[in-house]
């Protein structure tokens, strides 16, 4: 069954590294800059950074997980999901003549139900619908840098 997906994006910023991975490291705070992202709880501890998140793909379809942080290194923020999606996901900021890089992947095996069901049928409209959000990602990374 195909309800294994594998995404990347990438784009530049015109910010600092630092800026950007201040706003990355706020997990909790996605839904502030994220259209289709909503944080229904911050499930951080004093040692790890984690929240709830709810999805929301420009389809309608609503997708929740926790996304709690993984592995943090100086370029490269780590985190694991569980929930309708399981995997993980990793956010990689490296410094450019004209700002900031910001490259994304994610690894995730459908669970949800109905995700399961549909993906065999519909994987190439869902990833679509992936890459939309990670555009929204885009813009509203880049609306959130340019008030900072």
């Amino acid at each position: 069954m195909r309800t294994h997906y594998r995404f990347g994006h990438e784009w530049v910023v015109q910010a600092r590294p630092d800026a950007v991975l201040a706003l990355l490291e706020d997990v909790p705070g996605y839904g502030a800059w994220w259209p289709g992202v909503r944080v229904l709880g911050d499930r951080s501890t004093p040692s790890r950074r984690a929240a709830e998140l709810e999805v929301r793909a420009p389809a309608g379809y609503r997708i929740r997980f926790t996304l709690t942080e993984s592995v943090t290194a100086q370029d490269e923020l780590r985190g694991l999901l569980r929930g309708d999606l399981e995997g993980w996901c990793a956010w990689r900021i490296i410094a450019a003549r004209d700002g900031t890089r910001v490259v994304f992947a994610q690894e995730a095996e459908a669970r949800a139900r109905l995700l399961r069901l549909a993906s065999p049928l519909l994987h190439h409209q869902l990833a679509a619908q992936h890459e939309r959000l990670l555009r929204a990602a885009e813009r509203g990374m880049r609306r959130a840098l340019d008030e900072a």
